[in-house]
């Protein structure tokens, strides 16, 4: 016992205590969030430019309000104010500081006559940079909602044509400005002009239909109503947690494959085995391996923890949920690391271990491509299934549990043992690997004298 504590101390200070291992700390979050980070600060470097666009309304009405509107979007733009959406409020993407910042110019052309030749000449204009879109609009839309039936039987409504018309941020602007215009004047048909103000701020209110938690009985017994959530905490507490077991993982593993691929190739494990047997220096290596990733797990989760008391959100963290986060955490780690401690032990040089640590990659990464649908549907059946997969459990079950839904207990008793059983037949076979391999010298072994290794120990090599 005491040698294999000697070599868990010795990993344990191999791995937290490098520089490598702080720059990694600090790495490690920036790429987890770089996908909101990164856009937000090239929007921000992108300097705005006036886009150009042809309205032909044959309606006689919509334009000048089009126009009014985007005089006003260029002037708080350019006062630095965020755009407001329709219903009033700050839209995400201002928050996040993606919004559009281009701005806005109508240009009115004819509607008598306007056919195809007149449309390929304005899509000339578009492809010369002269122009940036047009938008055309029928004069039927004032009469009916949605597309109508043109004079040649078709659907006839309005259209808007340019480079990026599917994904553009131009077209949903004026989309939902014409929206709104068109149900001004179809009120105004059907109403006296006093009336309209009144009624159309009265049906364009939004309701807000406020996200409350299940109700619950409190420990004096009185029933009390449920936090109130929003889908900015529903989704940044779950992926929150997923990203530092995630990261955990993974700055763990891969100095546990650099680490035993290192004394094999030095043969530092010859010396080593001489001292002690191979199931000590494994188990020590193990050890060691996961009380750095606990220590790196417990660094995130503190900061993450002294960030939401500062926000005065920490009544909305579920902290009974912690000792469970623990236990995934912990076996997870250990099931990957000797997955890779036993590879590493089979083979020579890093390329070989990666390309047989490819499949293990692709079950590692599962849960980050299911994530989506588990919070969607946290009691789904695709959630339920997947949970119970040894390999996918812990992040999975963790997304689950923090997703606010209610998991049924035997689910994560289940969960827990499938994991636990799962753990030890890995770290089984892996011991297998590893007393096999350690002293393997040659060409690397292939996915089925692997299984063989596995299977028979010492006696298959």
């Amino acid at each position: 016992m005491r040698k294999t504590l000697v070599i868990a101390w010795r990993e344990y200070r191999a791995m937290v205590g490098t520089r490598a291992f702080l720059i990694g700390m600090a790495v490690m979050p920036l790429l987890m969030l770089g996908t909101l980070c990164v856009p937000a600060v090239l929007s921000g470097l992108q300097q705005p430019a006036v886009r150009r666009i042809a309205v032909i309304d044959q309606t006689g009405v919509l334009l000048q309000p089009l126009q009014q509107a985007a005089e006003q979007r260029n002037q708080q733009l350019s006062e630095g104010q965020p755009e407001l959406s329709q219903s009033g409020h700050h839209d995400m993407l201002a928050v996040l500081g993606m919004q559009d910042r281009h701005l806005y110019e109508f240009e009115e052309l004819p509607a008598d006559d306007f056919d195809d030749s007149d449309r390929l000449l304005l899509s000339e204009r578009i492809r010369s940079g002269t122009l940036h879109a047009f938008l055309e609009i029928p004069g039927s839309v004032l009469r009916s909602a949605g597309p109508v039936a043109g004079t040649d039987g078709a659907a006839e409504s309005l259209m808007w044509v340019s480079e990026d018309a599917a994904l553009s941020d131009t077209r949903r602007w004026c989309e939902q400005l014409v929206d709104g215009l068109l149900l001004q004047h179809r009120l105004a048909d059907s109403l006296p002009p006093a009336l309209l103000p009144a009624v159309i701020s009265q049906l364009s209110a939004p309701t807000g239909i406020g996200p409350v938690g299940l109700y619950y009985r409190d420990e004096n017994g009185r029933i009390q109503r449920g936090t109130r959530q929003t889908s900015l905490t529903a989704l940044a507490l779950p992926i929150g947690v997923m990203a530092m077991m995630f990261m955990a993982i993974l700055l763990s593993v891969q100095p546990m494959l650099e680490s035993v691929l290192e004394e094999k190739t030095l043969r530092i494990s010859e010396v080593l085995l001489g001292s002690v047997s191979a199931t000590q220096l494994m188990t020590g290596k193990l050890v060691g391996n996961a009380a750095g990733a606990m220590t790196i797990f417990g660094l995130y989760a503190s900061a993450a923890a002294v960030a939401v008391w500062m926000q005065g959100a920490a009544d909305s963290i579920p902290w009974s949920l912690l000792p469970w986060l623990l236990m995934f955490q912990l076996l997870a780690v250990l099931l990957f690391s000797s997955v890779f401690m036993s590879v590493a032990a089979c083979v020579s040089q890093m390329r070989e271990a990666q390309c047989l640590l490819m499949p293990v990659w692709l079950v590692l990464t599962l849960p980050l491509l299911l994530w989506f649908t588990v919070i969607r549907e946290p009691n789904g059946t695709l959630a339920t299934v997947a949970s119970f997969l040894p390999p996918a459990t812990p992040l999975l079950m963790a997304v689950r549990m923090c997703s606010g839904a209610v998991i049924p207990l035997w689910q994560s008793v289940l969960s827990l043992l499938l994991l636990l059983a799962g753990t030890g037949f890995g770290i089984m076979t892996a011991s297998r690997l590893y007393r096999a391999g350690i002293l393997r010298q040659g060409q690397a072994p292939g996915f089925s004298e692997l299984l063989l290794l596995a299977w028979r120990g010492e006696a298959g090599g």
